[in-house]
């Protein structure tokens, strides 16, 4: 069983040194293709490009069972509670540690600048994403630490002059230094709480649902029915805003409001910093969904009323004015978030598949009944896991597959909502490939590299 001290230990080999000579480059053969999510040979007669490759060091009996992307991270969570951060970018394998116990839940971590957050059962940690380093005891205000005795006094030394009157008075002095036992036990007990506040924030409530952070809360929600805005920086207040029903769907932010919503069907907007609801709205039925903002400052928030929401986050207006009672009715209950890149919205439902919209209308622009879920989106193509677990290269403007791909069983795709355009593949076993549209640089080094194989 995993102790917690062992979860706050940065495995060895930790940055660079531990990439060295374990990231692949572009066109590499250093890994079978029957072994890699999907065959480079396949992806590069259909345009892609491997970016890099690279593989997690699993502990044996483990495998992966998730892919997140934060910014400019790949973190790769294992069975074990175990996470291996990677350089999005490069495929450099920055550090790994354990996060939970085996009988906890691990959520998505959130990003802020930097700093990724993670949630689990019972605990929060922060951490730096580019090292691993610690950061929660620079989050934390530590309790006034307790006065501390006179080391003379403490060592039960006697100055000169005062070793008759001790002599004399042993009954005072037995409990003088009975009272010094207990100040320091109390001490010692005192800087073993802070010691273990400075590697995580103890939680007194049970998370439901994946964190998002401004940098001085994580909110998260609360199966009991609470949005926690958790402090996470000295001198902030933490806060709670009961919401009268269970809560799971994941809040989304923007420079200064956080919205959530649960499943007595209201949307909130709060203020961060302080317990003030800005506005609500009650939709039809409840939200399970996890919320999703745009870089426009629309909110988007699925229910289970079969209905889309778009709201402009500083007034809560309903956006989508052209549709019958401004929004889109998705004919089924929505159960997954949506998605948005520029002004299109991707939104997923068990029936109708992948259905597209845009962003200022809320008009359907074409649906892709085979559409699973999203990996990523650059400026022409959208791509999406099939139904069969195939990756498919969608055309954006008019929803017509460009290719499909099989990929290898079990096979992760992390949702890549940056706007890179890279897709994050990995294999159950810790392999990981990181791919996009070949680029000029891309074919004239595969064109060099046919060029310096031919006879």
């Amino acid at each position: 069983m995993q102790g917690w001290a062992r979860a706050m230990v940065v495995a060895a080999g930790v940055g660079a040194a531990l990439a060295a000579g374990c990231t692949q480059p572009a066109g590499s053969s250093g890994t079978s293709e029957a072994m890699l999510p999907a065959s480079p040979t396949t992806l590069a007669d259909h345009g892609m490009a491997v970016q890099w490759q690279t593989e997690v060091p699993l502990a044996p009996g483990t495998h992966l069972t998730d892919v997140w992307v934060r910014g400019g991270y790949v973190v790769c969570h294992g069975s074990d509670h175990r996470v291996y951060a990677v350089d999005a970018r490069t495929g450099v394998r920055l550090w790994s540690q354990d996060m939970a116990e085996p009988h906890e839940t691990l959520w998505p971590p959130a990003l802020y600048e930097n700093d990724l957050w993670f949630a689990t059962t019972t605990r929060l940690v922060g951490l730096r994403a580019a090292d691993g380093r610690n950061i929660v005891q620079n989050a934390l205000t530590p309790p006034e630490d307790l006065p501390r005795l006179p080391e003379a006094a403490a060592a039960g030394e006697a100055k000169p002059g005062e070793e008759a009157a001790l002599g004399q008075a042993t009954d005072v002095q037995r409990h003088v230094q009975a009272e010094i036992a207990r100040i320091e036990q109390q001490q010692a007990d005192l800087d073993a709480l802070v010691a273990t506040r400075k590697k995580s924030i103890a939680l007194e409530f049970a998370p439901s649902g994946p964190p998002v952070t401004d940098g001085a809360h994580v909110f998260l929600p609360d199966a009991k029915g609470w949005l926690q805005a958790v402090s996470i920086r000295a001198g902030v207040i933490g806060w709670g805003r009961w919401l009268d029903d269970t809560i799971t769907a994941g809040p989304v932010i923007d420079g200064t409001r956080v919205f959530f919503a649960g499943h007595n069907g209201i949307v909130y907007a709060s203020a961060q910093n302080v317990r003030r609801i800005l506005w609500q709205y009650q939709t039809e039925g409840p939200i399970i969904a996890d919320l999703r903002i745009t870089a426009t400052g629309i909110v988007l928030v699925g229910s289970l009323d079969y209905s889309l929401y778009a709201f402009d986050g500083a007034s809560g207006v309903l956006e989508w004015d052209q549709l019958p009672n401004r929004r889109y009715n998705a004919g089924e209950p929505i159960r997954k978030p949506p998605y948005t890149f520029g002004e299109q919205v991707f939104l997923f439902t068990p029936k109708a598949g992948l259905t597209v919209l845009d962003t200022v209308t809320g008009r359907p622009q074409w649906q892709l009944a085979d559409g699973e879920n999203l990996v990523t989106a650059d400026a022409d193509t959208v791509y999406v896991l099939s139904r069969s677990r195939r990756l498919l290269a969608v055309d954006r403007k008019n929803g017509s597959v460009r290719f499909d791909v099989p990929l290898r069983g079990g096979t992760l795709a992390g949702i890549n909502e940056t706007g890179t355009g890279l897709l994050y593949l990995a294999t159950a076993d810790g392999r990981l490939l990181a791919i996009a549209q070949a680029t000029a640089e891309d074919k004239a080094k595969e064109e060099a590299e046919k060029a310096g194989k031919a006879p």
